[in-house]
């Protein structure tokens, strides 16, 4: 999900470059590895930011039994997602994150791949965290190594490796840092080039 409907964040999704794919599958490995950390059952998830749908149905896959939702700004691409999904009943709508409500409550709460289009990412946070989910999971690119091999690859070079739809940049630390304003980091995962985190919300 982006904010001005530019598309390269779906490049890794798409690459069959072998490197490309291996590093696709210590991203979704990590999703797998820090749910499986999860000590309350799991009976609804909502997706902040699905795009086409990649990480919800790894997610319907995870969790067979929970009720899966997924929102998205935009059409074209949530289209795609309802197209590809596993499961009839997984919900996938047009929303934005600044939008959620009550409708979006669940036990977890997913936002991968979006936080660093967002002109408010703060705000996003807020508003999820006001779910009162019982877990978050948030994957962001790991700065600066994303730029760093996106330049060696020769891909962005006149913005030093930044791809252009990215408006915020985290290193791992400040991401940490971040995401404790709202909720408390329990768990990190660094699949290359990603920083991945499960939170909780912060003790009353």
């Amino acid at each position: 999900m982006t904010e001005n409907n530019q598309q390269p964040h779906h490049e890794k999704y798409d690459s069959t470059n072998p490197i490309a794919q291996k590093m696709l599958d210590g991203f979704m490995n990590s999703i797998t590895n820090l749910t499986q950390q999860i000590t309350s059952d799991i009976s609804s998830i909502t997706e902040c930011g699905c795009g086409q749908g990649h990480v919800n149905r790894h997610l319907e896959k995870l969790f067979p039994k929970a009720e899966v939702k997924g929102l998205d700004i935009d059409e074209p691409d949530v289209k795609i997602a309802n197209s590809n999904k596993l499961r009839q009943n997984t919900q996938l709508y047009i929303k934005s994150i600044y939008n959620i409500d009550a409708e979006e409550q669940a036990n977890l709460v997913v936002c991968c791949e979006v936080l660093e289009h967002l002109e408010n990412p703060r705000l996003a946070l807020q508003k999820m965290a006001e779910l009162n989910a019982d877990y978050y999971l948030f994957s962001v690119p790991r700065e600066p190594l994303w730029r760093i091999l996106n330049f060696m690859r020769g891909k962005y070079m006149k913005d030093w490796g930044n791809t252009p739809d990215h408006r915020n940049h985290w290193s791992t630390r400040g991401f940490i840092k971040f995401v404790n304003q709202e909720l408390e980091v329990v768990s990190v995962n660094k699949p290359l080039p990603w920083t991945m985190v499960l939170a909780k919300p912060k003790l009353q």
